[in-house]
């Protein structure tokens, strides 16, 4: 499989058959189905290539549910070898092209000759789609291809996103404050971000699932200068509309304080100093920040109150990053102390929430530590996108239809 197949066979001017599809996407009519939305995208890439098998899905990370449409030509292959559905939408490059299996159920396309391309796009934070077109002919795709399908894809989720936020105000029910609830969960879920940053030598994946319609976990990344970046995890204290709001108020806090002061421990006093004078007592907010340097490794962090992340390295015990402080809002006077860590090549460091670790079983066992070491451990070689997905799996698993928390997840995986 290649990220990117540049082969002389196909022509250069293929790119030109996609020249008319971002027009034609403006030009479209607005939809309100998620489902006709699909189906409108399907006829605009099969109007551009109408021999070959186009297919368009989303999954969405919160339900565990998976929708799309396809083309007559693609019915029968859609889950056959590397061309599985579910494959394609766990793919983190933007888009893959690679041949299509061989075997018993290829139909009418000659065994080893076809050509797939799947282009991988982020919907919203909860909800990540493929589109998947197939050729029957050898080497039928370029990067300039992906490249172009991929920005096709990008100018085409908003559509989507506004569909499925429709169908979701729809089946929450009529009410004005059913309505608010759905528009509250999509705003938090934008606080969120949609994309990992890319760091050389470096994979980030993250998942963030509320319990409610909204929920009290934050995750946030910080691109700072000189090749640094900022890893935030927090938690405020319960669940539903009351956390959200309190950790929209945190993240434009802590924002705001980061940019202009690089010392960590001052960032951690000024933000508790000032939820102590503006909340509630029984409100507080735990919270993990870790400063980045991409060049040497090097992560400087401070924990206020929150469930240490894990540092796991080959060959040694694992490492809680546990120096700092208490939780933030409760006590005025509270000090804070850093810590800091050399990453190496094949370290994998995970934070998350209690969601994860404390996460109970129908029995009222708790997921724990030490289960999310064994399923790291058991995915330590693949990319960080999978982990993730591996730990969000394994506890969804476990805890069945019990989960009472918000999970959040992120690895941090050295290449």
């Amino acid at each position: 499989m290649a990220k990117h197949n540049t082969s002389t066979l196909a022509s250069a001017g293929n790119t030109s058959r996609w020249s008319g599809l971002l027009d034609e996407l403006k030009d479209a009519d607005v939809f309100l189905d998620p489902a006709q939305v699909l189906q409108h995208l399907v006829k605009l890439v099969q109007g551009a290539v109408p021999d070959h098998a186009a297919g368009i899905f989303l999954r969405d990370e919160e339900t565990l549910t998976t929708q799309g449409q396809v083309t007559d030509l693609f019915d029968q292959d859609m889950n056959v070898g590397e061309g599985a559905v579910q494959g394609a939408l766990r793919n983190s490059a933007s888009f893959v092209i690679s041949s299509l299996p061989t075997g018993p159920r290829m139909g009418t396309i000659p065994h080893g000759t076809g050509t797939q391309m799947v282009v991988s796009f982020r919907v919203s934070p909860r909800v990540r789609g493929a589109l998947i077109l197939r050729s029957r002919e050898a080497n039928a795709y370029t990067e300039k291809d992906g490249e172009a399908l991929a920005a096709f894809a990008a100018q085409a989720s908003p559509a989507i996103d506004s569909a499925l936020i429709h169908q979701k105000v729809l089946q929450e029910g009529g009410s004005e404050a059913e309505r608010d609830l759905v528009m509250a969960h999509e705003i938090m879920a934008r606080l969120i971000p949609q994309k990992s940053p890319r760091i050389p030598g470096f994979e980030v994946a993250s998942i963030n699932i509320p319990a409610k319609i909204v929920g009290g976990d934050l995750l946030d990344y910080i691109v700072l200068p000189d090749d640094h970046f900022g890893f935030l995890v927090a938690d405020a204290s319960g669940n539903g509309v009351p956390s959200a709001l309190l950790m929209t108020g945190f993240r434009a806090l802590f924002r705001g304080l980061i940019k202009i002061d690089i010392n960590i421990r001052s960032v951690f006093r000024n933000a508790n100093q000032q939820l102590v004078e503006s909340t509630a007592a029984h409100q507080f907010v735990s919270a993990f920040y870790a400063a980045l340097d991409a060049t040497t490794g090097r992560l400087i962090y401070v924990n206020g109150g929150h469930v240490p992340p894990l540092l796991l390295r080959v060959g040694q015990p694992e490492r809680k990053l546990d120096m700092g402080g208490p939780v933030l809002g409760v006590l005025a006077a509270a000090s804070y102390h850093e810590d800091s860590v050399v990453l190496r090549p094949g370290d994998v460091l995970i934070f998350y929430s209690d969601g994860l670790s404390e996460a109970e079983s129908p029995a009222g066992e708790a997921f724990g530590e030490e289960k999310i070491i064994q399923t790291v451990e058991k995915n330590r070689d693949q990319p960080a996108e999978v982990i993730c997905a591996a730990l969000r799996d394994e506890s969804e698993e476990f805890v069945g239809s019990n989960r009472r928390d918000d999970l959040t997840i992120c690895v941090l995986k050295v290449l």
